[in-house]
């Protein structure tokens, strides 16, 4: 498939994925009532928010609720990073030089939130390999333990300007990851939010995906993306392409993103729930019932339009 160059990708949803909005009453999926699902979880009690972008290949946005606020990721902004390194590096087969002295504590602050213990592990797990090696622990396609996985991704990172300069590029790439807000490094964290996205914005993200039509990538490079990209299946229709985010406890974040392969057309989805503050008592049982819901209902949006 040729690379094909778009100056605003909404005009590539609207034109592959159908530019009309459809009501979530007219879907034609038997025993699937999306606001019903949602108001069962009562997460207004819970302080929580929700925001959800379902597109479906031929048919457009199928459902949406807020996509155009943005919300924290955790580990789901991990694909605009990974979009970002496949855009800006031409050899992922290289080797990042300068990770001996990178991964030291105190040489830079995008490792400030790491212990020497978790500093001398990314060493070991991460000094030597290429940048593609690397993009896959950081996806946790290869195994690693969590700090060593946001270890890789702050690499990356680094690696790539630093969060600001992410920020830009993808911006510059298509006018609608404006959406994106890339502002810290993983393990950075201190309590104050998280880098943020809109659903909007994930949505056009894995539509590129999806599609296979990435600006700048030419097919081999669009394969390798999709690769990182696969959570469950063969590729065949059924498989899920996802990257998921989960943070608590201040922002309590649980996310689904990605698209379901499908003989009929692909079903692009991102569903972000956030507790900013805890309106009940026991902030564990809050986090425990807003990712049963937002895993309940990201598995009742990827039911949309059954083919």
């Amino acid at each position: 498939m040729p690379s094909i160059q778009f100056t605003n990708f909404k005009s590539l949803l609207c034109g592959v994925f159908g530019a009309g909005l459809i009501s979530l009453a007219a879907t034609p999926t038997p025993g699937v009532d999306l606001d019903a699902e949602i108001e069962a979880f009562a997460l207004e009690d819970l302080g929580a928010e929700l925001g959800i972008q379902v597109a479906v290949e031929g048919r457009g946005v199928v459902y949406s609720r807020a996509p155009a606020v943005p919300r924290s990721t955790a580990s789901a902004i991990k694909t605009a990073i990974l979009l970002d390194l496949f855009t800006t590096r031409g050899d992922l087969d290289q080797i990042p030089v300068g990770l001996e002295a990178l991964l030291r504590p105190g040489t830079h602050p995008a490792f400030n939130g790491f212990s020497v213990q978790a500093l001398k592990s990314a060493r070991a797990g991460l000094v030597g390999r290429t940048y593609m090696e690397l993009a896959r622990v950081m996806m946790g396609r290869t195994g690693a333990d969590n700090q060593v996985y946001n270890a890789a991704c702050n690499v990356i990172m680094v690696k790539l300007g630093g969060p600001k300069i992410i920020s830009q590029r993808l911006r510059g790439l298509d006018p609608a990851f404006a959406g994106f807000d890339i502002n810290r490094y993983m393990e950075s964290w201190n309590g104050d939010g998280d880098n943020l996205a809109t659903p909007e914005a994930m949505v056009i993200l894995y539509s590129m995906a999806s599609s296979g039509q990435i600006p700048g990538l030419v097919p081999a490079k669009v394969d390798a993306l999709r690769d990182l990209l696969l959570d469950y299946g063969d590729g065949s229709p059924g498989s899920v392409y996802e990257k998921g985010g989960t943070l608590y406890p201040s922002p309590m974040v649980r996310v689904h993103a990605g698209y379901v392969e499908r003989s009929s057309g692909n079903l692009v989805y991102a569903v972000m729930g956030e507790i900013s503050e805890t309106k009940i008592g026991d902030p564990a049982e809050a986090f425990s019932r807003l990712m049963t819901a937002v895993d309940l209902v990201t598995r009742k949006c990827q039911m949309l339009y059954q083919p």
